[in-house]
Parts: C-alpha cells; structure tokens; sequence
C-alpha cells in the first residue's frame, strides 16, 4: 500500500525529531560523569573542612586552605547546575522519543494519522517550532518542483 500524503508527512516530521534526539543522546555520558565529579568535590571539601590545622602551622597554609575549600564549593555549584541542565535535556530527549514512539504506532495501525494528529503529542514549543519548519521547508520544495 502507499504511503498517503499525509503519513509522508508525518514520517518527515518524526525523521527531524530522532535526528535532533541524536545530539542529546550523545551527552549522557558527560551527565553521569558530571553527577560522579560533584559528589567527590562534596567528599573532598568535607575531608579539607575537617582537617584543623595543628597549633604550629602557618597562616598561609591555612588561607590556602580556605581557598581551596571556597573553590571546590565554587567548583560543586557549577558543576549542579551544569548536572541540573543535563537532566533536563534528557528529560526533553525521552519525551520526544515517547512522541515518536507513540507516533509510530499510531501510524502502524489502520487509523490514519495525520501531522496535526502528531503535533496534539507535542510537549514543548521546540517540537511544534520544528514541526512549523518540516512543513514550511517540504511546501517550499513542493513549489519548486511544480
């Protein structure tokens, strides 16, 4: 059977939105990574927080101390915030993947499945900002070919 226009349509949509989900697939190693490295900085500024100086050591090793304390807190807030970023990436990645998912059974079965069917799964701006894009760019290759 072939395929409708329709179901062409929606196969370019879903093409678009696996290969953005690439790119975000690639950083979950640098996620797990990030989330190691900030629990060691937690564990290695803990273990500088206790250590006292004896009576006899100096001021400046004390300061330095201190600056590496400051530091690796320094260190530790980026390295969240960077972790908390990535884990909403990923977030956004399995939510698109669900959408394509879903779509793709949908399509699998007799019931038609048309772009304004996949654009009601849409949970982001980002995806109906790529749907617009897909549908702009193919009218415009449609009119350049008649």
């Amino acid at each position: 059977m072939k395929p409708t226009a329709h179901e062409r349509l929606v196969c370019a949509i879903l093409a678009e939105q696996v290969a953005g989900l690439r790119s975000r697939m690639d950083l979950m190693p640098a996620f797990d990574l990030l989330w190691r490295t900030t629990a060691l900085l937690a564990w290695l500024s803990g273990l500088l927080a206790e250590l006292t100086p004896p009576p006899a050591a100096s001021p400046a090793l004390e300061r330095e101390r201190s600056e590496a304390i400051a530091e690796i807190a320094r260190l530790r807030q980026g390295l969240d915030e960077l972790a908390f970023a990535q884990a909403q990436r990923h977030d956004f990645a399995r939510q698109i993947a669900d959408c394509v998912i879903t779509s793709l059974t949908r399509l699998a079965g007799d019931a038609r499945f048309s772009s304004g069917d996949l654009a009601a799964l849409y949970v982001s701006d980002e995806q109906r900002q790529l749907h617009d894009n897909v549908i702009r760019r193919l009218s415009e290759e449609a009119e350049a070919a008649e």
